[in-house]
């Protein structure tokens, strides 16, 4: 979880890792355990957040309204 003292600026561009699997309402998904970046903050909406490339097919995903709860931040 990340705390709510933590502030939108803060946050931005860290390293986090997922708790449970996730979905946007486009069918992309992120398993638990990934790596993603943090890229933006809305207040009220949750965290945006993209994903690693792929090394294989260079596909990433970009998620949106995540709330802090299903977030780790990396040291």
């Amino acid at each position: 979880m990340i705390p709510k003292s933590y502030k939108g600026k803060g946050l931005l561009g860290r390293k986090a890792t997922i708790k449970s699997d996730t979905k946007d309402k486009g069918g992309n998904g992120i398993g638990a355990g990934a790596t993603v970046t943090i890229t933006g903050v809305v207040r009220g909406k949750g965290v945006t957040i993209k994903t690693e490339k792929c090394p294989h097919c260079g596909q990433y995903a970009y998620i949106t309204g995540v709330s802090r709860e299903q977030l780790t931040l990396k040291d």
